[in-house]
Parts: C-alpha cells; structure tokens; sequence
C-alpha cells in the first residue's frame, strides 16, 4: 500500500491544491497583498521537488500541437501541492497514480499566468473540450493518450472533487487542475479551481 499525504483542504473553504492559482500564499499562509495588484502578479511559492524516475512516470504533456515538461512534485506537510515556478512547466503530482496503471487518478497542475513570464501552458486547460485528447509522454518514451469527458470548475469555496484527486483505486483518469473565472485578487487570486477528467484511449 502506498503511503502518502493527501490533498487536503485548508479551514474547509479553500483548495490547497494550488494550481495556477495567483495569491501569495507562502509556507506560513496567505499574505498581504494591494489590491491594486495585476493578474497573475504574485509570489510563486516553489514546489516541493521529490525524484519519480520510475519508467511510467509522466515527462511531458501534449495539447494539440504543444507540449510542457512535466516535474514530479510532492504536498507539503500541509497538503499544499504547488506547481513549477516557471509557468511553461507542469507538475505531477508523484503520490498520485501512475499512466497506465489502470486505476486512480492521475493529477498534473500548472500556473496560468505570471506577470513577468505571461500566460502559463495550463492557461490550454481551459481551451479543453469534451472529446479532445491530451497525451502524456512516459521516462521509458512511451506515451499515454486520454480523451477528455468531463470538465468542472468550482469556486474555492464549493465543493472541490478531493475524494477524486486523492482516488488511487477505481478508473483511470486523468486529472489537469489550474485555477480559472475571475481575478478576484488575494488572498484567493482566481475565484475558481478548474478541473479537466480525461480517461485512457484504448
């Protein structure tokens, strides 16, 4: 059995899982902020970096004709999963399911936007529609391909689909979690979670 920490919520309303999300928030929580402040102007926290090198673990992820590097990333003791600071990147969260493993979920998460390096990969998240494919290329060079089925965005203080992010037994299912809706400024950022499910083609 793999053991791990989960993503967890914070005071019940706001979705740790900060995907893309444009607030302050640190290790010692959320900051002060102007609310003058620009979308997407905000101090990125950094990842929690682990090593995955296993042969299944996701390198790259393609959307049509583009393609991001893809990190293994790991929660923080408080189950904060943050992405890679450089927005042209994704991370993959290693305590979730493997591609190909044909059970749990597989999440990737990425910033939308940066004030100073512009729109984030996963700003593509939110082009997504039911029927498209995205692919996930393996360390062994293999490559994954799922057709999206459901998209959902939720407002940090909704309910948020944790039990599917932390699913590591039922289908396969991709996972692409970003924030998106409205600028709201800190310390939310974004007013929505916005998630894309995609399930294997077989």
């Amino acid at each position: 059995m793999r053991s791990r920490t989960a993503i967890a919520t914070l005071a019940g309303t706001v979705l740790v899982l900060a995907g893309g999300c444009a607030d302050d928030a640190g290790s010692s929580g959320p900051a002060v902020r102007s609310t003058q402040q620009e979308p997407g102007k905000h101090d990125m926290p950094p990842p929690v970096v682990v090593i995955a090198d296993g042969p299944a673990a996701p390198v790259t992820l393609t959307i049509g004709d583009a393609s991001a590097p893809t990190d293994p990333v790991a929660t923080d003791a408080a189950g904060v999963l943050l992405p890679p600071q450089d927005v042209s990147r994704l991370g993959w969260w290693a305590d979730s399911s493997f591609p190909g493993s044909e059970a749990g979920s597989i999440v990737v998460t990425g910033h939308i936007d940066d004030v100073a390096q512009g729109d984030g990969f996963a700003t593509r998240f939110a082009d997504l529609a039911e029927g498209d494919e995205v692919v996930l290329s393996l360390n062994d060079g293999s490559a994954r391909q799922y057709r999206v089925d459901r998209l959902l965005s939720v407002g940090k203080d909704g309910d948020l689909p944790l039990d599917e992010l932390n699913r590591l037994d039922g289908p396969e299912t991709l996972v692409l979690v970003t924030c998106g809706g409205e600028f709201v400024g800190p310390p939310l950022g974004y007013a929505n979670n916005d998630f894309v499910f995609a399930t294997p083609v077989a």
